[in-house]
């Protein structure tokens, strides 16, 4: 359902300018589409105190695509005769980072194509460029969260292509409405020495040595004669029917004769646990490092959270509450501090449960590969070589069996080129006979090739520069019978 707009002075929007200075006031803390923002309406708090200091001033909480449009259209006209503009933007903004969007309540997700439902930044900087020195925009948003809408555009502020003449000052929610109230709307205050002393705030722009948008002694500007337009807010909020719908009532409308019923209504309703656990999330302004810290912890302890993100989607908040209800918490899918440092303990035990666990593994691996090694490949032989490194190729004797295998193979080529030989019994004697006589111990002389032989046969060949294989080959028997019957 549509969340209610709230327009705190839209009723006569035809209506002639009263003073030559002009604010708009702007906060979307509650979307359509998209987590609140905390705190972004508070900015709106500090419109009487604008007026008091002879601003004309236009406020919107929480409102629509139209009703946005509206209220700076408006500006737009007040801005040709101006003498000073104030525009303050709270809530989600999205940037290309070269452009700049302002997210209204019924912002669709942003695309490349699909920002007609967002304000351009860009178009806000124009019109308070027609108030040049004495010109203001206020930025508000969450300065941790980069979160991506796609592969071209992301949450936040991009680069600015401000005017000349007009200043930019932005930072949280929460620290934007105290710049309105302590220095913009303070009689003598100074933008700019306000901003240098408060270093979670930041500046572009234009930046003169100081600038007072509220000189000593400035009188006040009642605020536009209006109708009631409680009376159809209310009408509106009773029919939603919804703790949102009477939060804004009395956001917009905190001196109403129906205030006190929405209040009491929207107390019935936030006795909804999921709300106040929502609310005390909110209030650990949890950063999106630590997001994915609790993303992993959930991954560790079997919760899966369908990504490490530092977002908490629909499978975050689903994880979320399988641990709630495996902990005996109601299962709101919000943490606490409390929920996230039991959390944090068992995430501690389980690593060292895991690592407990692969040890024992590789410990049982490793007995395994031993006794297996054992029963083949201390064994030697080509078959038993091959069955252990099948069974483990990256195992404790991986290397040293093919090694071994590599030996074995180049025995049975050189066995085989021996084989080709048909080298006959009186030729295996007269081949032992000469390498006894060449000084080579070749054994017994009985025309079989034993250890013996087989070790002086590859001396014989290292002294003569041979493949020292142990076997008879060609060069080698051609060498042999040389030295036999050339002497």
């Amino acid at each position: 359902m549509r969340k209610l707009t709230l327009i705190a002075a839209l009723s006569c929007l035809a209506a002639p300018a009263l003073a030559d200075d002009a604010a708009v006031l702007i906060g979307v803390d509650r979307y359509d589409d998209f987590r609140r923002v905390s705190g972004a309406t508070d900015l709106i708090d500090t419109a009487d105190a604008l007026r008091d200091v002879g601003f004309n001033v236009s406020t919107l909480a929480d409102g629509s695509i139209r009703d946005t449009r509206r209220v700076l259209e408006q500006l737009a006209d007040e801005a040709t005769d101006a003498e000073r503009l104030v525009v303050g933007l709270s809530g989600r903004f999205a940037t290309d980072e070269d452009r700049t969007w302002f997210l209204t309540e019924d912002s669709d997700t942003p695309t490349p194509f699909g920002l007609d439902d967002a304000i351009s930044v860009d178009t806000v900087l124009d019109i308070l460029s027609r108030a040049p020195g004495q010109a203001l925009l206020v930025l508000g948003y969450d300065q941790d969260n980069f979160a991506s809408f796609g592969p071209y555009l992301r949450e936040g502020v991009g680069r600015l292509d401000i005017p000349q003449g007009v200043t930019v000052v932005y930072g949280a929610p929460n620290r934007v409405d105290d710049l309105l109230d302590r220095a913009v709307a303070a009689e003598g205050g100074d933008v700019i020495a306000y901003v240098q002393n408060d270093r979670r705030l930041n500046i572009l722009g234009y930046q003169p040595g100081a600038l007072v948008l509220a000189p000593e002694g400035s009188e006040p500007v009642a605020a536009r004669p209006t109708v009631d337009p409680s009376i159809a807010a209310w009408n509106r909020a009773r029919a939603a029917n919804t703790a949102d719908s009477y939060r804004d009532f009395i956001f917009s409308f905190p001196r109403s004769p129906f205030a006190s019923e929405a209040r009491e209504r929207l107390d019935d309703l936030e006795n909804d646990p999921r709300r106040v656990a929502e609310a005390t999330e909110d209030g650990l302004n949890l950063t999106r490092n630590e997001r994915r810290e609790i993303q992993d912890m959930l991954t560790t302890l079997g919760y899966d959270t369908r990504g490490v993100d530092g977002i908490f989607g629909p499978g975050t908040r689903s994880a979320i509450e399988s641990w709630q209800r495996a902990n005996a918490y109601t299962p709101t899918s919000f943490l606490n501090q409390a929920q996230i440092d039991q959390m944090t303990a068992q995430f501690i035990r389980r690593e060292a449960e895991i690592a407990e666990e692969q040890e024992r593994e590789r410990e049982q691996r490793e007995q395994q590969d031993r006794a297996y090694w054992d029963e083949t490949g201390a064994n030697g032989g080509a078959a038993n070589l091959r069955a252990y490194l099948e069974r483990y190729p990256d195992g404790i004797f991986a290397d040293q069996a093919r090694q071994a295998l590599g030996a074995v193979t180049d025995n049975a080529q050189a066995q085989a080129r021996e084989d080709a030989l048909n080298i006959n019994p009186t030729l295996r004697r007269l081949i032992e006979s000469r390498l006894a006589g060449l000084g080579f111990n070749p054994g017994q002389i009985d025309g079989r090739f034993d250890r013996n032989t087989r070790r002086a046969i590859a001396d014989y060949q290292s002294s003569r520069n041979l493949t020292a294989s142990g076997y008879i080959d060609q060069p080698t028997l051609a060498r042999l019978l040389a030295d036999t019957f050339g002497r």
